[in-house]
């Protein structure tokens, strides 16, 4: 009925939420007298452009840009980019040429490189200051199965994976660096693990009382919950670092949602069976009736009237990982994660303090 063409949904979204990009790299050649003399920086600011500049053939030699490279007529570099922003750059400065500088490995060469050093983790690319410790650029970076454009405010994660562009003898030093360790970059630190959810744990227990005839605790559920909001946030406290890596991550969740529905089966089966033989059963289809209706009245008016992305309404109606799992095999994409994570943690913490509050008001 809403004829939802998810590719070209998804293409659109690529600006707004960290969507692979379909990263490519040209080179071209500078022929436009308006940029010559100035800096990359002041470029980019003027154009906007999204992308990511790397080596530069400058007459006879080759060298790394940087933000105070300049340029000149006849100037060969190599950009890096989504296809719109590489159309974009090459009707502004110049034109495309064929002897493509990516495949130049005589002075400079490439390699991608794990992020495993823990000492790097939740840190701003600016902030390792690369420039000024190795003749070295990150020309994109490769998280899960996306792929993106780095600049000074990423933030590393264990188990990205940097592609960089420097001397070879630098790569090794940058390799040592940054751990390039899949092995490293894949464990659980168990230390940090087990302090989040005994805080969790904690935090669930605290009884919260609102008024002497209402009180609630966040419960097992709702206090770990809670506490991973805040650590994610975080991200790293001194020395200690938070975030789990992506691939322990991704099994956690599987793991996660393998459980529920095991739980879920074994714990309602016996009763789902027994409804069926009572005036339950019109519970059970009166549930079933105001789940599907408001799910689909939510995304008809966020899709049509609100002009929100569908696969990102996917998420926010997902009220379960069971339906999320469902929802992002179809649009193939990680939005609906995105929105399932916006809206997840408040609907938990309302459901418990909602469920006592009713629970009170009846008795």
């Amino acid at each position: 009925m809403l004829k939802i063409d998810y590719q070209k949904e998804k293409h659109s979204l690529r600006k707004t939420f960290p969507l692979d990009k379909n990263l490519a790299s040209i080179t071209v050649e500078i022929t436009n007298e308006k940029v010559v003399g100035k800096q990359i920086r002041d470029l980019l600011k003027k154009y906007r452009w999204e992308v990511v500049f790397g080596r530069m053939a400058q007459q006879e030699t080759v060298a790394l840009t940087n933000y105070n490279t300049t340029f000149t007529l006849g100037d060969r570099i190599m950009v890096v980019g989504s296809e719109d922003e590489l159309k974009k750059i090459t009707e502004d400065i110049g034109r495309k040429v064929e002897n493509d500088l990516d495949h130049d490995r005589t002075e400079f060469d490439v390699r991608r490189i794990f992020v495993s050093n823990p000492k790097v983790v939740g840190r701003t690319i600016a902030s390792l200051q690369i420039d000024k410790k190795f003749n070295a650029i990150i020309t994109r970076i490769r998280r899960g199965d996306a792929e993106m454009l780095v600049n000074g405010d990423t933030i590393l994660e264990l188990g990205d994976r940097l592609r960089f562009v420097a001397h070879r003898e630098d790569l090794k030093m940058l390799s040592t660096y940054f751990g390039d360790s899949y092995k490293a970059s894949s464990k659980i630190n168990l230390f940090t693990f087990g302090i989040g959810i005994g805080l969790g744990l904690i935090l669930g227990s605290i009884e919260i009382n609102i008024s002497p005839a209402f009180s609630f605790k966040l419960g097992l559920a709702g206090g770990p919950l809670l506490v991973g909001l805040i650590l994610g946030a975080l991200r790293r406290t001194g020395p200690i670092v938070w975030s789990l890596p992506y691939s322990s991550n991704t099994t956690l969740q599987q793991m996660g949602l393998i459980l529920l529905l095991a739980g879920i089966g074994v714990s309602a089966g016996h009763s789902f069976v027994a409804s069926f033989n009572s005036d339950a059963i019109w519970v059970f289809i009166a549930s079933v009736a105001i789940s599907m209706v408001t799910a689909m009245a939510m995304i008809f008016i966020g899709y049509k009237y609100i002009k929100m992305p569908f696969t990102l309404l996917m998420g926010l109606v997902s009220n379960q990982p069971a339906i999320l799992d469902f929802a992002t095999d179809r649009s193939d994409s990680m939005v609906p994660e995105i929105g399932y994570t916006m809206i997840f943690p408040i609907a938990m913490i309302l459901k418990i303090v909602i469920a006592q509050a009713l629970l009170v008001a009846l008795l």
